[in-house]
């Protein structure tokens, strides 16, 4: 099966990478995007169903992952929330083998195939229904009948409470710069939320208007959050006897050196706020200032070392390893909230408080490394320090120990 399958992959690879878009019209282009979106759905669905079995055998373990999401993640390089996703689609389709046939022969696209799961997965005698229904309508509409489904099939007291309990806010920063948040929590909060937000939006929606001056409405919701987040710490800081205005934060700007004596960037300097994203010069000089500020200049990309022989960790020393590792240091782990600084060599090995032999994991990898074995070891050649500020190259090798890994088939008898 394997060898069919690796046969097939390589004749549809070579296939593709001989297709000239540029000589097909657009028709035949359109015709195209139907062939791709097939393959695509046909690897899809076989991705999910394997995933699902391996689960069921743990294939996944013993290779450093905490969860089959996150060896997920890791072994196809997609995002977690969508690893999250093909794991739970893997398992309700196990229990709907009607849908996951319709979804292996391509009769539904992935998409389809979560709405029509979600709903049948709580009500099996609607799945036939739903499956008709994802024949003709349209993603939303069929969200929409699964909503429905889900609401009647369940309690609702119950389905608050499941609510609340997955609620999240999360935020990231796109390569273009922009800062993200997403949210979820019950409709009752958001409420709350909208509630707060209206009569600033509205404020703002109305000196907008008399200054002549016309954006999006989702423009000034943001403005008004904004607008929020600054009344609230102004009156923290109030209340504390501050006399600032801007936040009562603290904040951990890292800059060039250069760029701060030239007032802006130039190609490869930085001007970041540490595990946000990147600020122009003038708005970092702006916050010196007024706000507490831990300023990490940066003379070229070398930090000087700071070293301490007992267990305490110096402020500065500890500011520019929290600099240098933005993320958990095991390679393939993206953590970035939460991360505790280890000693690389022990401190009761005599592993001093230093530049070089500290590091940051997340709290898995810490527990993992104290407790179990795993040990981090510098990778040779080392990367240069380009690749390491660009995060591409990991410094480190994670070492598994031999008790933690699965036997081999060989090995099994």
């Amino acid at each position: 099966m394997f060898d069919k399958l690796n046969e097939a992959f390589s004749r549809l690879v070579d296939c593709a990478s001989r297709v000239d878009v540029e000589t097909i019209d657009g028709k035949g282009a359109a015709r195209l995007v139907g062939i791709a979106d097939g393959i695509r759905r046909c690897g899809d669905s076989l991705r999910t169903v394997a995933v699902g079995q391996v689960e069921r055998t743990n294939g996944w373990k013993g290779e450093g992952a905490k969860s089959i999401s996150e060896w997920l993640s890791i072994e196809t390089d997609c995002a977690h929330y969508e690893a999250q996703a093909v794991v739970m689609l893997a398992n309700q389709l196990h229990h709907l083998p009607v849908t996951q046939a319709a979804l292996r022969n391509g009769t539904l696209s992935g998409t389809q195939a979560v709405e029509v799961a979600r709903g049948a997965i709580v009500a099996p005698n609607t799945e036939t229904q739903l499956l008709n229904l994802a024949k003709h309508a349209t993603v939303r509409d069929l969200r929409d009948a699964t909503n429905r489904v889900v609401a009647g099939a369940t309690d609702e007291a119950e389905r608050h409470k499941q609510v609340h309990k997955s609620r999240y806010l999360k935020s990231w920063t796109d390569p273009d710069g922009s800062f993200n948040v997403k949210g979820r929590m019950t409709v009752a909060n958001g409420a709350l939320v909208m509630a707060a937000l209206k009569p600033i939006q509205d404020e703002i929606f109305k000196a907008a208007r008399k200054s002549g001056e016309h954006e999006r409405p989702e423009a000034y919701a943001a403005d008004a959050l904004m607008a929020l987040c600054e009344k609230a710490t102004t009156k923290q800081s109030s209340e504390s006897g501050g006399k600032s205005s801007r936040p009562n934060a603290v904040i951990n700007i890292r800059v060039d050196l250069n760029a701060i004596k030239r007032g802006h960037t130039e190609n490869g300097e930085t001007c970041e706020i540490a595990g946000v994203g990147s600020i122009p010069v003038a708005t970092a000089t702006e916050y010196l200032g007024e706000a507490f500020l831990k300023l990490l200049v940066v003379d070229g990309v070398e930090i000087k070392t700071v070293a301490h022989m007992g267990r305490h960790i110096p402020a500065p020393l500890r500011t520019a390893v929290e600099e240098r590792d933005r993320v958990c240091q095991v390679p393939t782990c993206d953590v970035s909230v939460g991360l505790e600084i280890d000693h690389i060599k022990p401190f009761a090995e005599g592993g001093a408080a230093s530049f070089e032999n500290l590091v940051r994991l997340c709290k898995r990898h810490h527990l993992q490394k104290t407790h179990d074995g795993y040990r981090l070891v510098e990778r040779h050649p080392q990367p240069t320090e380009g690749e390491r500020q660009a995060g591409s190259v990991s410094p480190w090798e994670w070492r598994i120990p031999e008790c933690a890994r699965p036997p081999d088939f060989r090995d099994t008898g």
